[in-house]
């Protein structure tokens, strides 16, 4: 698989940079929040002597000029820093004159070419590095092959739009550590209860999770009723199992409840069983703890390894992301 990396903001391209240069080179390279960067858009500095730079330059359909400009703007910041070694990764592809030419332009702080990174050689990392690829899952989903099995995925609320408003989703996307952190509950509970407020996203981290596990050739069920999960799960196929507002949309149906939640206690164990199933459930906040008020089942303190709950940030957090915590 290519990229342009196209799909990727500024933000988002620093980031797969520090990860994939900091993979290929065994640095560590510390980001720091959005704002003027003084040349540095990732450092490693055990002191002030070994201090190694890196910078990123997100120029993909750019003019080579417009890059070289910026880059002479770059110089006295660099001189400056007086790094023991500087990287520079681009997305505007780069022939082999135009890393001449940046080379004299970075000036002595560049200490070889191939310290210039353009996309080619992010491609080429990213293949040597597959699970770099996977964490960045703007980048992942953005592929022709990943958002035509998203696409072609059996009939569900997702893909039963178009391809334009799957793509201009992905492209939207902020990704940040909610991703991660839902993902790895799922994997280790089989089974992940977003949980939250109106409007802080919880169905769009549900989407992304989705997308994700339909990318790795995951069959996707959509259901609306416990029986429809029981009725369509199969030990033998990888299947994601998705129930969105699984207590109601805007408040708790006790009847509904009373009747269902010793299901949803066997399903859960039910998807438990197999190593090929998982389940996402989203739930406004303020209903699954009136549930759990009015359900044993629901009230069982196991639940809370499978929860995830998202909050609207009390704080500013990096770029403006919404900040997510474990609860």
């Amino acid at each position: 698989m290519s990229y342009n990396f196209s799909s990727l903001s500024p933000a988002d391209f620093e980031d797969l940079t520090r990860d994939l240069v900091g993979k290929k080179f065994e640095v560590r390279f510390a980001g720091f929040c959005a704002g003027p960067d003084n040349g540095i858009d990732g450092r490693h500095a055990p002191n002030k002597r070994n201090k190694i730079i890196l910078q990123a330059k997100h120029f993909v359909g750019s003019a080579f000029s417009t890059l070289k400009t910026a880059m002479k703007r770059e110089r006295k910041s660099i001189t400056k820093l007086k790094p023991k070694r500087y990287f520079l990764a681009t997305s505007r592809p780069l022939t082999p004159s135009n890393k001449t030419e940046l080379a004299r332009v970075i000036g002595p702080a560049l200490k070889r070419h191939d310290d210039i990174i353009g996309p080619t050689d992010l491609n080429d990392f990213l293949r040597e590095f597959p699970n770099i690829e996977k964490a960045h899952i703007k980048l992942w989903l953005s592929s022709a092959a990943v958002l035509e099995r998203v696409i072609r995925s059996a009939a569900h609320q997702f893909t039963s739009i178009s391809r334009a408003e799957i793509e201009d989703k992905v492209r939207v996307y902020a990704q940040n550590r909610s991703f991660k952190e839902a993902r790895d509950k799922l994997e280790n509970s089989h089974v992940l209860i977003i949980s939250g407020p109106p409007g802080v996203g919880k169905t769009t981290l549900a989407e992304m999770l989705s997308y994700a596990y339909i990318g790795a050739e995951w069959e996707f069920v959509a259901i609306r009723s416990l029986d429809d999960g029981f009725g369509a799960i199969v030990d033998l196929k990888k299947q994601l199992f998705f129930f969105d507002d699984f207590l109601g949309k805007v408040a708790l149906d006790t009847r509904a409840l009373a009747s269902k939640d010793s299901e949803l206690a066997k399903f859960i164990k039910r998807i438990q069983r197999t190593k090929n199933a998982r389940f996402i459930l989203t739930t406004r906040a303020y209903i699954f703890e009136e549930a759990r008020r009015n359900s044993e089942y629901l009230a069982d303190k196991k639940l809370d390894i499978m929860k995830y709950g998202i909050h609207p940030p009390r704080a500013a957090f990096r770029r403006g992301f919404i900040s997510p915590s474990l609860i």
